[in-house]
């Protein structure tokens, strides 16, 4: 399995997570990498979300914060107090200021980070590797399985980290009394307090979906642009529809929703392939798209 990185600056809102999921698969460029998203909080953040859009401002001022966090308990690790008051009074100021601004600040996102992770996309490769799976659990070697079942991903994985303001500026300014009185130990089970409560959230989108999404809207491309009266012209047409099909079935071979979930989609694909060449097209197009759109949705943010 293929993991790559992508670390994006920008300040980040709740809406600005589903933009990502309408680019282009080949829009989205990664680093090779081997990590993998934090579940919980690990004191160290990749990058801090900076640029031009509205709450800039905030954004950078919480996210200098939190670093400032960092550098103290670094400081306080190795012994020096003074550095560790010296940055604690960076993120308290960053912070009250914050909070002076607009006391009710709730959770301010900080960092991001996407991860594509590229699985397999074969269906007889798949079907080998449950199968696989399947005796391996039936013969209670879990530990064998792990890697089969860890294998079987193809998803891109967008986490963000969020600082707390309800909670993490008082955190910090419990944290220098502390260092003043020369209690450096608990001063910095204060600030580790404060950085495991930063709050990491992560979003799922397959990627063999958004596949789909890309042939489907380069099928729509060409019915629209070129000479539908050609034979070649609905062929490639046809070609991608097929190819947007079959990256379906590989979303549901590796268990990306319900089997009601894709009966709707292999319902509104044959309508789609029916409807080639005709003035149809667009409609059908237009409702695959939504079940598509409908489908993410629902494996982003899942019923509870």
């Amino acid at each position: 399995m293929k993991i790559q990185n992508l670390k994006i600056r920008a300040a980040l809102g709740t809406a600005a997570i589903p933009l990502l999921f309408s680019l282009p698969l080949a829009a989205i460029a990664a680093d090779n990498a081997n990590a993998t998203p934090p579940t919980t909080a690990n004191h160290a953040l990749t990058t801090p979300l900076k640029d031009n859009s509205v709450g800039k401002q905030v954004a950078r001022e919480a996210a200098d914060a939190a670093m400032a966090t960092q550098t103290a308990l670094k400081a306080l690790t190795n012994n020096q107090p003074k550095q560790a008051l010296a940055a604690l009074q960076v993120a308290s100021g960053n912070l009250h200021l914050l909070l002076s601004r607009d006391p009710a600040l709730g959770m301010v996102p900080i960092d991001i980070k996407i991860q594509v992770l590229e699985g397999p996309t074969d269906l007889k490769v798949i079907k080998r590797l449950k199968n696989e799976l399947e005796d391996l659990i039936g013969d209670e070697r879990l530990q064998d399985a792990r890697p089969i079942l860890d294998s079987l991903v193809d998803e891109v994985r967008v986490t963000v980290v969020s600082l707390p303001m309800g909670t993490y500026p008082a955190a910090i300014d419990r944290a220098a009394p502390l260092i003043d009185a020369g209690n450096l130990s608990e001063a910095k089970q204060e600030l580790i307090k404060a950085l495991d409560a930063l709050v990491y959230e992560q979003d799922i989108t397959p990627l063999s979906i958004i596949r789909a999404e890309d042939r489907l809207n380069l099928a729509f491309e060409i019915e629209h642009r070129q000479d539908l009266s050609k034979q070649d012209t609905k062929d490639k047409i046809s070609e991608l529809v097929a190819g947007a099909n079959y990256d379906i079935n590989v979303a549901e071979a590796l268990g990306y929703g319900t089997k009601k979930d894709f009966a709707l989609l292999y319902d509104g694909m044959d309508a789609l392939d029916k409807a080639i060449g005709s003035s149809g097209f667009e409609g059908e197009w237009q409702k695959i798209k939504n079940e598509l759109s409908a489908l993410k949705n629902r494996i982003v943010h899942p019923a509870g």
